[in-house]
């Protein structure tokens, strides 16, 4: 019984790397020069040498336009072996579908641009991950709350449950009322978060 199926296995396996090589061919990586100069179109002057991917990232055209959705600082630490500013990008294609939205590394040794630089000539989404000592806690522990999920071309409001403290502008993890799903929003005001999806 198991010599009838040895056909059927062999044709099923020689299929598969065929299907596989044409539905490659659909998709074209995207590269630290093209992000580069995503990047620097959006205001912040930047090189191929100082972005790096963190995945291969593929989309349907071989030159999509990007957009800059968020930047956020890492701190200081290295970086292709440079020790600087890193900020964490995150970029889509402009027209849905293209590409699906993903993260970029920026570096920037401190010999070239120092923070400051590269705060200043961050667009309006630059976000200041690090804590400001001064801050109150603005949403606390058990807060019921809205979390308003968006990417610029669709939005989600979803109640949820705040799971720790946060400051306006802090990312903390928050859980729908039922506990079984946990997301993690940017606290706006005491009853509002920000995400992403």
């Amino acid at each position: 019984m198991t010599a009838r199926w040895i056909p059927f296995l062999l044709m099923a396996a020689m299929s598969v790397p065929e299907r596989s090589q044409s539905q490659s061919q659909d998709r074209f990586a995207l590269t630290a020069a093209q992000v580069a100069l995503a990047i620097s179109l959006s205001g912040m002057q930047t090189a191929p040498e100082h972005v790096s991917l963190l995945t291969r990232v593929v989309a349907t055209e071989p030159a999509p336009v990007l957009d800059v959705l968020s930047v956020e600082t890492l701190g200081k630490g290295p970086l292709a072996g440079n020790s600087g500013v890193r900020l964490r990008v995150k970029l889509a294609c402009r027209l849905p579908g293209k590409c699906l939205p993903f993260y970029a590394i920026v570096g920037s040794p401190l010999s070239t641009a120092g923070p400051a630089n590269i705060v200043s000539n961050a667009p309006p989404i630059f976000k200041n991950t690090g804590g400001n000592a001064n801050s109150e806690i603005t949403m606390r522990a058990g807060t019921h709350a809205t979390l308003m999920m968006d990417d610029q071309r669709s939005q989600i409001q979803i109640a949820v449950i705040s799971l720790e403290n946060g400051m306006v502008g802090h990312r903390i993890h928050v859980a729908s009322p039922d506990h079984k799903q946990t997301y993690v929003g940017e606290v706006v005001n005491a009853r509002l978060l920000r995400g992403s999806f």
